[in-house]
């Protein structure tokens, strides 16, 4: 057991604390600090002298957490320690904070809790243990940043040996394996397989295999749930604007120039909205059709007006962290759409509509008028082939339209979670335009997913641009 406690105690004593890449300290008047990183600020007054000592030596990183403990309480007892034990926790919560591995001069790499503080666990260390499968390495920077899905850590890579052990993870072994290859002294390998523990980046070799919800989960669909939304990390999420004064804001899309063809649609009249049924009725009526028996233009041009025309435009003066201002364009339509962005583009692939040459047409959402940009060819034939097979159809529907999310000028807003963002606006047009379509009396059906290859080379937009969010078929009853 002594044995035990010591040997926690020399890796331990591995991890240096220190304030996080990029964060400053600023004092504040006689007992204050200010903590700044990237454009966001944290403040701690009525601090003890001892306290102000201890935390102001982060900047160092060449102390244990239990070093910078002993300089409070050396100075002034108990009260200084319980003191600076209170403000590191919230110094951490606070997104602060990183522990350093670092051994004969030699740092390996750093571990930050990005949400709460960091219990680090050694009680599986004994086990077999691989890499998550929610486990990643990305460049950050000048250095390799490697991230879990599943945890509320990161880990800098500093030196290339951790990157050659993190290697070796892919399959189940032991720290005493490990040790063999000679990569780092055995201290700062406990201390790298503790943060990993720690930091959920791995999984240990059950004794008795039982179904888990983590089986249930893709990579992608945890890394996408957990970075989009707050309690697990603490990047930057929402309205930043931080491409102010870097890169113009982009306008909403007036249409594609060199169309073949622009047939203006009717504005319906007062009194054919005035025929509409009650909302209780459309939505009690609502369902998904997948026969149909053509399309008619007048309903289609009544729908698109009525769920996706533009009504109006203005500037709109916008901050960001750092202080600087700029303008960004926000529309108004019949649907709701995050801070009035208005980023989906709804392009209409039409193979039966009487009075609409078979094609690929953009719907000019200002103007009410559809642009024939392709006559009927392969990837337009392709297009409705994929909405049959998504909805397990016999036939092909008459028109598709898919939606299509301009990334640049939401991206430009939001940050982290504009994509997640464009996915919640998809869907209130999916249903905007159910209820419209069962009050026309015209079949309709959401589809699940799309190819973004060929609408891509249908619209000549690269995936990064503008890519299909969303697909929606159309059609009279049969």
């Amino acid at each position: 057991m002594e044995h035990n406690i010591a040997k926690k105690s020399t890796e331990l004593n591995l991890l240096k604390l220190s304030l996080k890449q990029n964060t400053r300290i600023e004092v504040k008047g006689q007992d204050g600090l200010l903590f700044g990183n990237q454009g966001n600020f944290f403040m701690i007054e009525n601090l003890r002298p001892s306290v102000i000592t201890a935390l102001k030596l982060l900047e160092n990183n060449q102390y244990t957490k239990t070093e910078l403990g002993s300089i409070a309480f050396e100075k002034e007892g108990y009260n200084g320690l319980n003191h600076f034990n209170l403000h590191l926790d919230r110094l951490e919560k606070a997104g602060y904070l990183a522990y350093t591995l670092a051994e004969d001069n030699t740092v390996f790499c750093s571990y930050e809790q990005m949400t709460g503080s960091a219990v680090f666990c050694m009680d599986k260390n004994s086990q077999r243990f691989r890499l998550s499968k929610f486990a990643f390495i990305r460049r950050e920077g000048e250095h390799f940043l490697l991230e879990s899905a599943l945890g509320q850590a990161r880990i800098f890579i500093y030196d290339q040996r951790i990157l050659g052990l993190t290697s070796l993870l892919s399959a189940f072994t032991t720290t005493e394996a490990l040790s063999r290859e000679e990569h780092i002294s055995g201290s700062a390998l406990e201390a790298f397989i503790t943060m990993l523990h720690t930091g959920d980046f791995l999984e240990f070799e059950p004794v008795v295999s039982t179904p888990s919800p983590e089986e249930l989960w893709s990579f992608h669909d945890l890394l996408f749930h957990t970075r989009t939304r707050y309690g697990r990390h603490n990047y930057n999420l929402g309205a930043t604007y931080r491409f102010i004064n870097r890169i113009l804001p982009k306008k909403a899309s007036r249409g594609e120039a060199g169309a073949l063809a622009e047939i203006y649609l009717s504005v319906p009249d007062p009194e054919e909205m005035q025929l509409s049924q009650s909302l209780d009725y459309c939505m009690g009526q609502r369902h998904s059709t997948r026969t149909f028996n053509g399309l008619d233009l007048r309903l289609l041009s009544i729908l698109l007006y009525r769920c996706l025309h533009i009504k109006g435009s203005r500037p709109y003066p916008v901050t960001n962290a750092a202080g600087d201002t700029g303008e960004i364009e926000t529309l108004s339509a019949p649907y709701p759409s995050g801070g009035s962005m208005y980023e989906l583009v709804f392009y209409i692939t039409i193979d039966e509509c009487e009075g609409l040459e078979p094609g690929f047409y953009q719907y000019n959402a200002f103007e009410h008028k559809l642009c024939l940009l392709h006559r009927k060819n392969r990837d337009t034939d392709t297009m409705m082939w994929y909405a049959r097979a998504c909805t397990g159809s016999e036939q092909l529907p008459p028109a598709v339209i898919t939606f299509a999310a301009d990334f640049e000028r939401m991206f430009w807003k939001y940050e982290n979670m504009a994509y997640a963002a464009i996915l919640k606006n998809v869907g209130v047009v999916f249903q905007t335009l159910y209820l419209v379509a069962t009050d026309l009396g015209l079949g309709a059906c959401a589809i699940g997913n799309g190819n973004i290859e060929t609408l891509g080379r249908l619209t000549k937009k690269t995936v990064l641009q503008e890519s299909s969010v969303g697909e929606f078929i159309l059609g009279n009853h049969q």
